[in-house]
């Protein structure tokens, strides 16, 4: 079966979630176990036998429902082969020191890879399961279960979702489970003398997080080398080990932040003494759903006649938990008369578009949307043919719960003077932090024995460029840029000047001239790291009139040279310009702008990261 029958796959999986799970006849199976059962072909005997197998005595009686659970979610569940994952597998085969939940990881790498992922083909686990697999996957998952103190509270409905299921991804299935063996040390240490995990999923979720171990160098085949161990591929690493250990588990994810770009995955320990859960980005970034990544099949909607639905809602693998993480808000949008549709979609802005995180039936000419996240602005849509299109003007969702939209006005107009096109971060701050007490001196010794202090950095900087004005009536041969302590300063840019404003150069002094060159490029991404100090030596004695220095950033802010586009938000017709301007400072001015309304700055030169913004008291507050 070639890779594009994963859709029908799951549109099959979305009729067997209509089957009620009502018993038939003498059989006293449900209708969706017979359906699977039936698309199962020739392999319904290796089903049955798992069946068969845990009918004989009362005492298997939860694990008969285990294997149902099992066989009645299976479909849409599949793994890859094909003649060249046969030979990665082989040579992932000779990879020594390699535990095994880390080679399952190292498996799935080629399946991210759209140009192998299309030579692959799908092996649904329906359809070529065996008994005997099957079995041993769910005897040891009900050992883990049975046996685990951390598992006290875990009920069966718990244990079903967060300890059962044989595969986290789509990986070859084996008995990866039985891998136990690296982590026994570890977990006799962590179950016997710390008594915060004997008894704790949490204790013990805490104590594994994963378990890395030079991962990228262990990749057998070339063309995957520039694999990035980010927040995706860690997560599969982190549940295979949770798996293995038997601690219940799930990956979480929001597709798409909404007040940043990007997406992020994460491993939610199931621990029945908790009712939330935290996420360190949760705090930082704001996510408008999070879903959860589950083995069972969830409601998806049902296509009427030819509609486009994203695939993204039709997987039934994913679960809407939003509400378990952070307070919530119930949306109703009104659908116009003019409009006929069978579902709405609410879009948040990310990666400079509008992209759908939510769908509802329309019903009534409303569209109910439970559960979104706060703080957040939504823009409706809805889709024609495979076209998004606006059903509605955008508005924000207050952190209060309150909802107001952003309403131009029909004739006033004001001045926005705007220094960046991208909010700042935790991390940008700390950079600049790293710049504070620093200090610029001057000597004519290169050893610095005796100097001049020209500056001190007394208050924290920001991600612009700055000037420090000097007197250049003061001559010194030696300058350097001096960092307090131990502490590590980062510079994206140093220059100097002389009396005539010309930028004069010298050579770097301890430091590599290599990490140096960072500071004397012309791009405000690059930088060096300063241990102690950076000095400059001018060959002479040199009279400087203006240091400019630029710590460590983002990049988002406004350059000269660079051409900019100031849009507005206007319902219907979308993003409208207010024109392009190449500023000559590091500030962009625009006048007689529409006031009270939804904006965007784009800069058409360079750079991905861009959100949209309200003025509010004579400022941009990002979205």
């Amino acid at each position: 079966m070639k890779i594009n029958a994963k859709i029908r796959i799951m549109l099959y999986s979305l009729l067997l979630w209509a089957g009620h799970s009502i018993t038939t006849g003498c059989s006293n199976r449900s209708e969706r176990l017979e359906a699977v059962l039936k698309y199962s072909g020739n392999n319904r005997e290796e089903l049955e036998k798992v069946l068969e197998h845990y009918s004989h005595t009362p005492e298997d009686s939860l694990k008969l429902k285990a294997a149902i659970f099992l066989i009645e979610n299976m479909p849409g569940h599949y793994t890859y082969s094909g003649p060249f994952l046969d030979k990665y597998y082989a040579r992932l085969d000779t990879v020594k020191d390699t535990p095994y939940h880390e080679k399952k990881l190292l498996q799935t790498i080629p399946f991210d890879r759209q140009e192998y992922r299309s030579k692959l083909q799908i092996r649904e686990d329906v359809k070529y399961i065996r008994a005997e697999f099957l079995i041993h996957q769910i005897d040891l998952a009900f050992r883990q279960w049975e046996t685990l103190p951390w598992m006290e509270g875990v009920d069966f409905e718990m244990f079903k979702e967060y300890i059962l299921p044989y595969r986290v991804d789509n990986e070859t299935l084996d008995n990866w489970r039985d891998s136990i063996a690296y982590f026994l040390s570890d977990l006799y240490y962590y179950q016997e003398y710390c008594e915060d995990c004997r008894y704790s999923v949490t204790g013990m979720q805490n104590k594994f997080h994963a378990y890395i171990n030079n991962l990228k160098s262990k990749i057998p085949e070339t063309a995957f080398k520039d694999f990035k161990l980010d927040c995706i591929p860690l997560s599969k690493l982190t549940l295979f080990t949770y798996r293995i250990i038997g601690i219940p588990a799930v990956i979480d994810y929001t597709p798409h932040f909404a007040n940043r770009n990007g997406r992020h995955h994460w491993i939610t320990g199931i621990d029945p003494n908790l009712n939330n859960y935290e996420v360190f980005q949760a705090n930082l970034y704001r996510m408008a759903k999070i879903y959860r990544r589950t083995f069972s099949h969830n409601p998806t909607p049902t296509p009427h006649r030819d509609e486009y639905i994203p695939p993204f809602f039709l997987n039934p693998f994913h679960k809407d938990v939003t509400s378990a993480y952070m307070p919530t808000t119930d949306i109703s949008v009104p659908i116009p008369r003019n409009v006929k549709i069978e579902h709405a979609y609410l879009a948040v802005f990310n990666d400079l578009t509008w992209k759908p995180i939510a769908c509802s039936k329309v019903s009534g000419r409303q569209a109910y949307f439970p559960d979104m996240g706060r703080d957040i602005v939504y823009l409706p849509v809805y889709y024609k043919e495979e076209e998004m299109l606006p059903l509605a003007p955008p508005f924000i969702v207050s952190a209060e719960g309150s909802i107001s939209r952003p309403e131009l006005s029909g004739s006033k107009t004001e001045k926005l003077k705007l220094k960046r096109k991208y909010p700042g971060s935790s991390t940008q701050h700390y950079w600049f932090e790293r710049l504070k007490k620093a200090r610029i001196e001057a000597s004519n010794e290169a050893d610095f024995n005796r100097l001049d202090t020209i500056y001190k950095f007394r208050t924290k900087p920001t991600g612009e460029y700055r000037y420090i004005t000097v007197d250049s009536t003061l001559k010194r041969r030696y300058w350097r840029f001096i960092i307090p302590g131990s502490w590590v300063g980062y510079l994206a840019d140093l220059r100097f000047y002389d009396r005539e404003g010309h930028e004069i150069q010298g050579q770097t002094m301890h430091i590599d001239s290599l990490r140096a060159q960072a500071l004397f490029d012309d791009s405000p991404l690059t930088y060096s790291a300063i241990y102690s100090w950076i000095g400059l030596d001018f060959g002479r004695p040199v009279g400087i009139s203006r240091i400019r220095y630029l710590p460590r950033n983002d990049a988002n802010g406004i350059y000269p040279g660079n051409e900019y586009e100031l849009l507005y938000y206007r319902f219907p017709e979308g993003w409208t310009s207010l024109g392009i301007k190449s500023p000559e400072g590091y500030e962009i001015e625009y006048d007689q702008v529409p006031s009270g309304g939804l904006y965007w700055l784009r800069n058409l030169t360079c750079g991905q990261e861009e959100r949209i913004f309200t003025w509010e008291n004579g400022e941009a507050r990002f979205w």
